[in-house]
């Protein structure tokens, strides 16, 4: 962004002594520059700070070389409103924050760090190891919040940079680091890009997710490094009746070129998704040692839709499930159907491409709800090597409950599914389940390594099977159990003689 003026804060009295707080230089500093258009630089230091807030037309500079060094003292960091968890809440003010504003750049080469491990300490901690003070300060929140929840009790600690109800906002260049909560948060915002950053936070960091894109819009993530403590790239839009209340949809967002090495998810949809999530796209990507890898969850209550995801060109290594679409978050994945209602969720038209996942546990999880099952997943051009141990981390695939982990990947609950130029690895099959599925499509399927049956099906309304092996499938290539009819078509020599159908099932070759 274009400035005629350069305000440089140490000769407006910052010290950038790593010991004397800069505070007031800072913000009166940002404030001018607010006002007029400006950049405010800081040079080679480190400012030790209190929260900020940056406004209207301005450029924070920080140099390469530089630290923007944010207070160990819970007393600096004034009560604020804004958003934990998916609900709007009062809490401690995020350390660097760009609020109602428009025009603004964060860029250089230095660095802004939160000092999350002071924050840390207090996680879970019992009310008499906390400092009278903080545990007051708790308590205000939760008679202003008047909110329980399993999750949000502990959230309320500041994220390190908050976008919020913003426009026109570019952060570059610059490494964020040990954030008390998420790193950087961008909410109820328009059009920002982060481009060439460096997002970092240790792997035991609570709630130290990378890069949350909460309801906003026109958002563009690229060339960005990550190594989170929770997950690293998530996208939400509000919890339950008041996030369909707000219906604030995250839409139009851009994932590219970007390097995750760490963290519990890749890219993360929900759980919070009750204002939508749609139009999203994430291309070129590795993600490495992530728990899983594209993670999408929900549950009942949530409502809303998540719809047009396309995930093309990834590189998966060492996770635990590198594909998640789960409608059962920390719910039981045997509950009954019950009626469909406004906290029905829905996600739909969900297409991975061009994607190949190495030393993984489980192929993929997806399950929708017995009432609303989810709709259009497809596979194509996939390779998965699901033979790492199931016990290799210690995880289960999804935070479903009473689900039985295994190498390959699972489907129940959904509309249709296609699968095409689908290879699938694993130790043991089969490579494929569906449950309670109204169509399966499996065209070209790669299962020449993995023992019979390769593809088990149970109450399947109708499995297509083209463009598959008779000679190289195993036997039985398809076990299919219940009702459905399975069609057999344009596959490279007969595969009658590999299926095993139940009395309820149809054979129908052509």
């Amino acid at each position: 962004m274009a400035s005629e003026a350069v305000i440089d804060v140490q000769q407006r009295g910052a010290a950038g002594d790593g010991d004397q707080r800069d505070t007031d230089v800072l913000q009166s500093a940002l404030d001018e520059a607010a006002a007029s258009g400006g950049t405010v630089r800081l040079p080679p230091g480190e400012y030790v700070t209190a929260p900020l807030v940056v406004g209207d037309d301005t450029t924070l500079q920080i140099d390469a070389g530089a630290t923007l060094l944010f207070v160990r003292d819970y007393e600096a960091f004034s009560s604020t409103e804004s958003r934990w968890e998916g609900w709007d809440q009062v809490g401690f003010h995020p350390c660097l924050r760009i609020f109602e504003a428009e025009n603004v750049e964060i860029t250089g080469r230095g660095t802004i760090d939160g000092q999350g491990d002071y924050w840390w300490q207090f996680y879970e901690a019992d009310d008499a190891e906390l400092p009278d003070g903080l545990v007051e300060r708790l308590a205000e929140f939760g008679e202003r919040n008047k909110k329980e929840d399993d999750v949000s009790s502990f959230t309320l600690r500041p994220p390190l940079c908050q976008v919020y109800d913003s426009k026109n906002v570019s952060v570059s260049g610059v490494t964020l680091r040990r954030s008390p909560f998420w790193n950087t948060h961008v909410v109820y915002s328009d059009n920002v890009t982060l481009h060439d950053v460096n997002v970092v936070n240790p792997a035991d960091a609570p709630n130290g997710d990378g890069i949350d894109i909460d309801s906003s819009q026109h958002v563009r993530i690229s060339d960005t490094y990550i190594n989170a403590g929770d997950d690293a790239i998530c996208i939400k839009s509000g919890k339950n009746e008041e996030g369909r209340e707000v219906g604030v949809p995250a839409a139009q967002i851009t994932v590219t070129n970007c390097t995750v090495e760490a963290g519990h998810g890749g890219v993360v949809i929900g759980s919070e998704m009750s204002g939508d999530v749609r139009d999203v796209t994430v291309s070129n990507c590795t993600f490495t040692d992530t728990d899983r890898g594209i993670r999408i969850k929900t549950q009942r209550d949530r409502g809303a839709v998540v719809e047009d995801l396309r995930f093309d060109t990834i590189v998966m290594r060492h996770v635990a499930c590198p594909f998640v679409v789960n409608g059962y978050y920390f719910m039981d994945i045997d509950s009954d159907r019950i009626p469909v209602d406004e906290g029905t969720p829905m996600v739909r038209n969900v297409h991975f491409q061009n994607i190949t996942a190495r030393d993984v546990e489980s192929a993929a999880f997806l399950a929708g709800l017995p009432e609303q099952r989810f709709a259009n997943i497809s596979f194509e051009n996939v390779a998965i090597d699901a033979t790492r141990d199931l016990d290799a981390s210690g995880l289960r695939p999804a935070m479903a409950s009473n689900y039985e982990q295994r190498h390959g990947l699972f489907c129940k609950s959904i509309g249709d599914i296609s699968l095409h130029n689908v290879a699938i690895t694993t130790s043991e099959g089969p490579a494929l389940t569906f449950e309670e599925t109204d169509s399966v499509t499996v065209d070209g399927l790669d299962v020449s390594d993995v023992s019979g049956p390769a593809v088990v099906t149970n109450d399947v309304a109708r499995t297509i099977v083209r463009g598959c092996d008779g000679a190289t499938a195993p036997k039985p290539f398809l076990e299919a159990r219940g009702s459905g009819v399975v069609s057999l078509a344009g596959n490279h020599g007969s595969l009658a003689d590999r299926i095993d159908a139940g009395d309820g099932v149809v054979v129908d070759e052509n």
